[in-house]
């Protein structure tokens, strides 16, 4: 990895792990210590202050002064960014209180001009919000996103859906959001495969020291190509006759990369084709659109609709 790649693991390390021995962290990092020191100046000079304690219980440390660069930002650049801020903070992100600090810092820069802009500022964000305790699941994203980088193994107690609470280690590769929730995918000992956990289910959690190796690197967005959603299981290709105006509401999203869609001008109604996987978020976006779309392939679909209709029929 490169010199700047490792100076910003050294930096995402002692976020999540506070005070740290010079060799300890040229461990998790795989250089000298000579490199750890240069890494700490090379910081200090970019304004990113490392306090260094001597001492057996001494270390490196990330100090509480920061630097803020005079940018020159444009309104509407600045307006992109409370935009970002509001979608933060209405899905409950747990990056929000470290978003919120850089805004801070911006404000205290250009706090005349920010100043008339917030008031002017009119956006929201409307959504479900994550019911979680935001600092627990903060802390949880930044120690795993810190075991990515250094690739540690971490041990896990997490709650599935399926099979309740298990033990597992998982190799951690990505991170990402879903509908508002924290996820990260990596490769499961116990299920001998690679899977996705949400955060908020994992409830005990340790960073290992035994370290994992890739054959390549992990792309997630090759990984998720095809998927509706975020299940991942056999693809099948999909074949709907979608009506007005669930037609015209369909059409203005990409749901997988492969769609095409061929529109009816007569009844303003499209036929929609794409290989997907992830079959129960795809039944529940058909039943989503009730009596405004009709399954035509294939024929596994089409009997795994109507058992969900007669399931629903039974309860009312």
């Amino acid at each position: 990895m490169s010199k700047v790649g490792n100076e910003l693991k050294m930096l995402m390390i002692l976020q999540s792990r506070g005070k740290m021995k010079a060799k300890d962290l040229a461990r998790e990092i795989e250089v000298s210590e000579r490199e750890i020191r240069r890494y700490k100046d090379d910081l200090i000079q970019a304004g990113i202050y490392i306090e260094s304690d001597a001492g057996k219980y001494g270390g490196y440390s990330i100090g509480n002064d920061s630097y803020l660069l005079c940018l020159n930002f444009t309104d509407q650049e600045y307006m992109a960014l409370l935009m970002i801020n509001e979608e933060l903070k209405k899905s409950n992100h747990l990056v929000l209180k470290d978003y919120n600090t850089a805004i801070d810092k911006i404000n205290i820069v250009h706090k005349k001009k920010m100043h008339n802009l917030s008031n002017s500022y009119n956006y929201m964000l409307k959504g479900a919000i994550a019911n979680i305790n935001f600092q627990k699941e903060r802390k949880k994203l930044i120690d795993i996103h810190a075991a990515i980088l250094t690739k540690n193994k971490v041990n896990i107690k997490y709650t599935s859906l399926t099979s309740g609470q298990t033990e597992r280690v998982v190799w951690p590769y990505a991170t990402f959001q879903y509908k508002g929730d924290m996820y990260f995918t990596g490769y499961c000992e116990r299920r001998k495969a690679t899977i996705y956990f949400k955060l908020c289910r994992v409830n005990k959690y340790s960073v290992l020291e035994e370290k994992f190796e890739m054959d390549k690197p992990f792309d997630l967005e090759e990984y998720m190509k095809n998927c509706f959603g975020i299940f991942k299981d056999q693809a099948i290709q999909v074949k709907l006759k979608i009506h007005y105006p669930m037609s015209q509401i369909v059409k203005e999203k990409i749901w997988v990369e492969n769609q095409k869609i061929i529109e009816n001008e007569e009844d303003k109604s499209i036929i929609f084709e794409a290989m997907m996987e992830g079959l129960e978020e795809i039944k529940s976006w058909i039943l989503s659109m009730g009596g405004s779309v009709e399954v035509i392939e294939p024929k596994m679909l089409i009997e795994e609709i109507k058992k969900e209709i007669e399931k629903m029929k039974s309860i009312y």
